[in-house]
């Protein structure tokens, strides 16, 4: 017993001699997680299947508004982010005020204050800096969510005593010190030991949420099977909850929604419980409401009706012979087919429509007539051009670009092993490497196939790249152009430490620098030399640098 303002011994006294002779009664609570704000619980019960979605939009990777209203102060901006995910069906509001300029710690403490004074939700506190985290979580109203831990241990040993002192819940990431693994199983193995680490704390499954890893069919479609199948093992095996950034799935795809939303219904059936996406997508939320009947969460269907009574199919378009006309007269020429200006040279087409299969045949039987840079320069590189111009219109996507990219290869592989070492001309050495701390490395590798196949020599660091390692290639290479790719907007402070570090070092390096994250205006401020939107920007980069 205990007591506060108004009560005297004498009162407290009293009170425990009425009490002294009963027994409290057995509460019988099924275990679940919850995660609440000061008005709001959602619980996910341990014993059943309940969605709750995880509003995305407070995250200012690859968002120029967001990113100038923290830049700026605005945080009435971020307010209206969280209502309006509140608005469109959100259940949880992720909240990520990453950005190198500012101060983390004091932006995601105001933050999360005025969120919770604006909104009924919960949160999950997003961020890479654990003095950030407990900025938000000590003076939070309620229980949030951590995002994230992942299977590092010193993220672990940085994050977990967070979780076990405040009593949250949190996000575990299926990567660990050597990345994201491409099997179910390893991510499977992560999760576990993710899982155990988090029991030494007194943090049982309860409070956990994994996160498979979303990657993107456009460069990884073998992968989206293998995420489903690692969650589906967390579930059964664990106990834990599971939570995934569903719109990954889609990334360089046209129609994005469209094969979200079917990878979103495919992860629902998979076990998942916290989809992290953006609730102002009605495909996403249609899917949602629409497996909350399945699931037997809409009892007797009562939402679903009261939202849908009334709706109409997209699908059902009237017939409109002008307009299927005008399809027909402005649909794309097939990939492959001879150009606008009528040529029909075969490596173009195999290269443009990425026939790999094909082309090595073909380039064997041109070398007999032609010099290998004269096939380089005047049939692959203008291939390759055209690639990029389709990609850059919106004509090619990801799969598009990498299958040309693929069969260019194809082509160049063979010209290298049919030809003397000194008759193909070396264009220069480039250096390429994804930040410290960041392990998004698909960017990256594209951007590393396309520079190879225009005939340089690419030396590929890889992911989370400390930058002496950048520094060190550098000068044992005699490098005059380095790439460096981040995805997010925590990372970009080590994409600056590394830019200083080269121009203190190797004053005459270039350095390109390109991610989702980044704008030229950006790139300008931290000192890079170029900014890339793209793959092919960069290739155009290189030749400006080397004067080809």
């Amino acid at each position: 017993m205990g007591g506060c303002c108004g009560t005297t011994p004498t009162h407290m006294a009293a009170l425990r001699t009425l009490i002294d002779n009963h027994t409290p009664s057995p509460r019988h609570r099924k275990p679940s997680m919850s995660v609440t704000s000061a008005q709001t619980v959602v619980d996910l019960p341990c014993d059943g299947h309940k969605i709750a979605v995880i509003g995305e939009r407070i995250n200012p990777t690859g968002k120029k508004r967001l990113q100038q209203a923290l830049r700026d102060g605005d945080l009435d901006y971020v307010v209206s982010q969280g209502i309006s995910q509140q608005e469109q069906g959100a259940d949880i509001l992720d909240v990520n005020v990453g950005l190198p300029e500012i101060d983390e710690v004091k932006i995601i403490q105001q933050a999360t204050e005025q969120l919770q004074g604006s909104t009924l939700l919960p949160l999950q506190i997003d961020s890479t800096d654990p003095a950030a985290v407990e900025a938000a979580v000590r003076r939070y109203a309620g229980k949030p969510i951590i995002n994230s831990v992942n299977g590092k241990q010193q993220i672990m040993d940085e994050i977990f005593p967070l979780v076990a002192h405040y009593g949250t819940n949190v996000v575990g990431l299926t990567l660990d010190e050597s990345g994201i693994p491409d099997t179910a199983e390893a991510r499977f193995a992560i999760a576990e030991r993710i899982v155990a680490e988090a029991a030494r704390y007194g943090i049982g499954p309860d409070r956990i949420l994994i996160d498979c890893l979303v990657m993107t069919a456009s460069t990884n479609q073998r992968q989206a099977e293998q995420i489903l199948r690692a969650m589906s093992l967390c579930k059964e095996r664990l106990g834990v909850k599971c939570a995934l950034g569903v719109s990954n799935i889609s990334f360089g795809l046209p129609a994005r929604p469209l094969l979200g939303s079917v990878f979103l219904a495919a992860a629902f059936g998979a076990g998942l419980d916290a989809p992290i996406m953006n609730p102002g997508s009605k495909r996403f939320m249609d899917t949602v409401y629409s497996y909350r009947v399945l699931s037997v969460e809409d009892e007797g269907s009562t939402g679903y009706i009261e939202r849908y009574a009334g709706w109409t199919d997209p699908y059902k378009i009237a017939a409109n012979p002008t307009a299927a006309q005008a399809a027909s007269t402005d649909a794309a020429p097939a990939a492959g087919t001879a150009g606008t200006d009528g040529n029909d040279d075969p490596i173009r087409r195999m290269v443009v429509s990425g026939r790999k299969g094909e082309i090595a045949a073909e380039t064997e039987r041109l070398l007999a007539d032609h010099d290998a840079m004269d096939l380089i320069n005047n049939h692959f590189i203008p291939a390759l051009d055209e690639v990029g111009v389709l990609f850059d219109q919106g004509k090619f996507f990801l799969p598009q670009l990498m299958a040309s990219a693929e069969a260019a290869r194809v082509g160049f592989d063979t010209i290298k092993r049919l030809m003397p070492a000194g008759e193909i001309a070396d264009k220069g050495k480039i250096c390429v490497a994804t930040v410290k701390g960041d392990i998004h490395d698909i960017g990256k590798n594209i951007v590393k196939m396309l520079l190879d196949n225009y005939g340089y020599t690419v030396f590929d660091l890889g992911r989370d790249v400390d930058p002496q390692e950048v520094l060190k290639t550098v000068r044992e290479r005699d490098i005059k152009l380095v790439g460096l790719s981040a995805l997010m907007t925590t990372t970009v402070v080590a994409m600056e430490e590394t830019i200083k570090l080269l121009h203190a070092e190797v004053p005459g390096v270039k350095i390109i620098v390109g991610g989702a994250v980044l704008t030229p205006e950006y790139a300008k401020q931290i000192g890079a030399d170029y900014y890339a939107k793209d793959a092919a920007e960069s290739a155009r980069i290189a030749e400006e640098v080397f004067g080809q």
